[in-house]
């Protein structure tokens, strides 16, 4: 029989080494979208007016 490596016991070992802390999903979704200074609707960040009330957004840089 070949010899095989446990998995489980090797995936925390793995955790154990770079801190054992799991990262948080980033939610791409959620950081698409800005508030409109106008009437506070969400609005897509690449978007050049509010489509709610027809506010002219800046585009901003991260």
């Amino acid at each position: 029989m070949g010899r095989h490596r446990d998995t489980s016991s090797e995936g925390r070992s793995l955790l154990g080494l770079f801190g054992g802390r799991r990262r948080q999903p980033d939610d791409l979704f959620d950081r698409s979208f800005r508030s409109c200074r106008g009437c506070g609707a969400d609005v897509y960040i690449l978007a050049e007016d509010c489509r709610g009330c027809g506010v002219a957004l800046e585009l901003r840089a991260g």
